[in-house]
């Protein structure tokens, strides 16, 4: 799989976690941050360019982690330290931090990839094992911005950038595509119960019942929002579209997660809006996502379990 740079900024830049990538030579200098390491040190992007990043230690140039990660960088390396640094506003603050070294097709270490995020306390540093096929470090990166962390479905970003690609495939083909929105019904009902940590664990069965439900290879499960899980099809024709949809509500159901607020049923369900048609010429993939989300809408003012499909556009 190969991925041009636009679309792996963007996925970069999606991160809720700072990312910062540096050249390889000897002084480390900052070739690129997202927008979530801008937040997390109030520096700008173009306050960073080429420093290093060493600067944020202030004088505490003496950490123990400090002398972890100079030898992971030395010697191309991975690890994980914990830092103190500071931010533009002086004020000080805990960065986790994880090195992975970025090797080119020969082989060659050309760049590093920092991953930092706010710590709560101060654990001390750790080493991390060294992937012994370089190529992983990339592959891991990917995966990392790929990746939804709570379901492991993509994220919502990097799921947008493909339904582009694939949309553009039916519309060229006059082939239908398939997009479903599925949303659990009385979900802040059944968080007010079970409290957020109960909630997330919920979403992540059902957001994995449901990617269970689709595994072809021209499938793409993603998390959309908080309780809604998107998926797009290339494969299923109008008149399936419904009985699939169906058959994952009825599989969710299935669980058999008690929800003593749900009105007309014990157990946790979802209810799903679906758009299922061949994309017009000027039709667009993020038009067929909000035909999508108005019918999961409808659905849900209907009750609960229930599908709606939208009615075809005007071509």
């Amino acid at each position: 799989m190969s991925l041009d740079w636009q679309v792996l900024q963007a996925l970069i830049d999606a991160s809720p976690d700072g990312i910062v990538v540096c050249d390889a030579n000897q002084r480390w200098p900052v070739t690129y941050v997202n927008r979530a390491f801008e937040q997390l040190c109030g520096y700008s992007a173009a306050e960073l360019q080429g420093r290093n990043l060493n600067f944020l230690q202030q004088s505490e140039n003496e950490q123990e982690g400090l002398s972890i990660l100079r030898a992971a960088l030395r010697e191309g390396t991975s690890c994980r330290v914990t830092l103190r640094n500071y931010r533009k506003d002086g004020s000080a603050f805990v960065n986790e931090m994880q090195l992975i070294p970025l090797y080119d097709h020969d082989r060659r270490l050309t760049r590093f990839a920092s991953f930092h995020r706010v710590g709560f306390n101060n654990q001390p540093a750790t080493l991390e094992d060294v992937p012994a096929d370089p190529m992983l470090n990339t592959q891991r990166m990917l995966a990392y911005v790929r990746d939804d962390k709570l379901t492991g479905l993509l994220r919502r970003s990097y799921f947008e950038d493909l339904l582009r690609r694939d949309f553009a495939l039916t519309q060229r083909e006059a082939k239908p595509h398939t997009v479903f929105l599925f949303g659990i019904d009385q979900a802040a009902a059944y968080r007010d119960v079970f409290g957020a940590l109960g909630a997330e664990q919920t979403f992540k069965r059902i957001a994995r019942t449901i990617a269970g439900c689709f595994r072809r290879s021209t499938d793409l499960c993603a998390r959309w929002e908080e309780t809604e899980i998107v998926v797009a099809n290339m494969s299923v024709d109008p008149l399936q579209a419904q009985r699939l949809a169906e058959t994952v509500l009825a599989r969710v159901r299935d669980l058999a997660i008690h929800h003593p607020r749900s009105p007309g049923s014990r157990f946790v369900t979802i209810s799903a809006g679906v758009v299922s048609e061949p994309p017009a010429q000027r039709a667009t993939s993020a038009q067929f996502i909000a035909r999508a989300l108005v019918a999961l809408r409808q659905a849900s003012t209907q009750g609960i379990q229930r599908v709606v499909v939208s009615a075809p556009s005007n071509k």
